[in-house]
């Protein structure tokens, strides 16, 4: 409960940064003009709101699913757990000042400090990850050690690594030329919990293109230690470009894999779920 508290603790701060990314900025444009992008950009929400839970929908079912999408022309690509689809449009509707606006998920913490640590020479160096008081990251000749909510403590070599998975993000971790950076990836959510969705739809605009994402994140279960992370893949056909016609993603449950003691401070065990994405 300690924990689920702290997390929602910053549902208020996700409000707002929804609340201020979302509007339509170009005054000049016409009213109806400008209803008619509304109703476009929610209907393309919508839709990928509805891919991002087939996806999850799969990995329960470990079955197979088609999606089709009726979207703007404009270009849709799979990577590797990451949907994107990009259109143009003649509006700012997304606060361009703000690099992530979450869809389909309310609670949101950013991370947009300097997690940067120098490697001393002797003892320890510290620093308070993306500015959350309880989880320090700390550095000395030949070990990086993260400290999490209730004193979890991971540590680990002084070298590269990727999805370390915390209470709060998930880091991949870069050593190079004295400095040790985490770089987020993800926030991490909580199972069972219908406000932490497993697979995200955030958006971004960059002048006149809008950008939708899809990706999914590490869940985990604060009673049991256990971790969730669906992975998408992509596979035939992983790029178009749209017209007018309709298009299908096909989403198929291709297995799981079992991690033990995974570089995590909250995640006992790791269980990684795998679709198959591809466009037909």
């Amino acid at each position: 409960m300690k924990l689920q508290s702290q997390l929602i603790s910053y549902l208020l701060l996700g409000i707002i940064v929804v609340g201020l990314s979302i509007g339509i900025y170009e005054w000049g444009i016409p009213l109806i003009q400008k209803s008619q992008i509304r109703s476009t950009v929610n209907n393309i929400q919508n839709q990928l709101n509805s891919l991002a839970e087939a996806i999850q929908f799969v990995v329960q079912s470990k079955g197979t699913q088609t999606v089709t999408l009726n979207l703007p022309k404009g270009s849709l690509s799979i990577y590797n757990n990451l949907i994107q689809y990009s259109f143009q449009t003649p509006v700012i509707y997304y606060n361009p000042s703000i690099s992530i606006v979450p869809i389909n998920y309310n609670i949101y913490i950013p991370c947009n400090v300097n997690n940067t640590i120098s490697i001393p020479s002797s003892g320890y160096n510290s620093i308070q990850l993306c500015g959350i008081p309880n989880l320090i990251a700390k550095v000395n000749s030949s070990n990086i050690i993260i400290q999490d909510i209730n004193n979890n403590t991971l540590v680990l070599p002084l070298a590269n690594a990727n999805d370390v998975i915390t209470q709060y993000f998930d880091f991949n971790i870069n050593v190079q030329n004295n400095i040790v950076s985490f770089i987020p990836q993800y926030n991490t959510g909580i199972a069972g919990v219908s406000y932490y969705p497993k697979c995200l739809l955030s958006a971004s605009q960059l002048s006149g293109i809008i950008q939708y994402q899809i990706s999914c994140r590490p869940m985990y279960n604060p009673q049991n230690g256990q971790c969730e992370w669906i992975i998408i893949e992509p596979t035939g056909q992983t790029s178009v470009t749209i017209n007018v016609n309709s298009i299908n993603i096909n989403l198929q449950y291709k297995g799981l894999n079992v991690i033990s003691n995974p570089n995590s401070t909250v995640c006992k065990q790791l269980v990684y779920y795998y679709v198959q994405a591809s466009i037909v």
